[in-house]
């Protein structure tokens, strides 16, 4: 379970920045550096989703297994 907290405090730090960018845009930044960083945030995103996606597929399957491992012992008893 740590990885998936850890994944989804990078995503809600990543997201928090974006929205730091976002107030900033309305203080007067330059609109080019803050295109740069929303890309560089919606990145980091999509990263983000797409490793969360695989963990969570990869414990579907091994809670999968457990069950398939139980059931076949509980068989045998």
């Amino acid at each position: 379970m740590g990885r998936i907290e850890e994944a989804q405090g990078r995503l809600d730090r990543a997201l928090a920045r974006l929205e730091e960018a976002t107030s900033r845009t309305a203080n007067g930044e330059s609109s080019a550096a803050m295109e740069n960083e929303l890309a560089t945030m919606r990145a980091r995103c999509q990263t983000l989703e797409a490793r969360s996606q695989e963990v969570s597929e990869r414990l579907d399957a091994a809670i999968e297994s457990l069950h398939t491992i139980l059931s076949e012992d509980n068989g045998a008893g």
